[in-house]
């Protein structure tokens, strides 16, 4: 009964959303581009995404041209802790083109995330899940989730769903996860 109230309240969202996404405000003295998405989330690094669907995957707006590696986590699972050291190697490497981000689904709040980043080093962009459910149940739904964690997403530089894992991924099938969507596609001349 819960899942079909989450769906209908789901497509009733996804129908109510306004076709324009990017609208610009002038004042006097700037120009200011302001987004309104489908879904904002906070990381606790204070930076917002905006996260939008688009045809094969998700548009994340602050994440233009980039690889994004998004992965659904928790605090007290082995394999996600075990996941911490690799995608936070992986994130040292400094690639331009490379977002890496968690959501946090066992429900720590943004304080005691914040605690949780500074015991595991993890150095990337962390969301708290705790009041991000309305994505959550969104990824449940388009990604056929069944709440497995790890969960892990990769898009491509255009946003296009690439990977979609449950369970753990070492430090070496990041780095090839990352390599094969930072490639730039090969045009084939006919």
């Amino acid at each position: 009964m819960i899942h079909k109230i989450t769906a209908i309240l789901l497509l009733l969202l996804l129908l109510g959303c306004s076709s324009n996404h990017e609208t610009k405000e002038t004042n006097s003295t700037t120009t200011e581009k302001k987004i309104s998405s489908l879904f904002t989330l906070e990381t606790i690094q204070g930076k917002t995404l905006h996260i939008d669907e688009s045809e094969g995957g998700l548009t994340f707006h602050e994440f233009k041209n980039k690889v994004v590696i998004f992965v659904f986590f928790g605090y007290r699972c082995p394999p996600c802790l075990a996941e911490i050291p690799a995608l936070t190697e992986l994130n040292n490497q400094a690639h331009k083109d490379l977002e890496i981000v968690g959501l946090e689904v066992q429900g720590l709040n943004n304080t005691k995330l914040e605690d949780f980043a500074k015991r595991t080093g993890a150095n990337y962009h962390l969301i708290s899940g705790e009041t991000n459910r309305a994505f959550i149940d969104y990824i449940i739904q388009k990604a056929n989730w069944r709440g497995g964690i790890p969960f892990l997403l990769a898009f491509d530089k255009k946003g296009v769903v690439k990977v979609v894992h449950t369970g753990g991924v070492s430090k070496e099938q990041f780095e090839k996860i990352y390599a094969d969507l930072s490639k730039p596609k090969e045009v084939s001349s006919k």
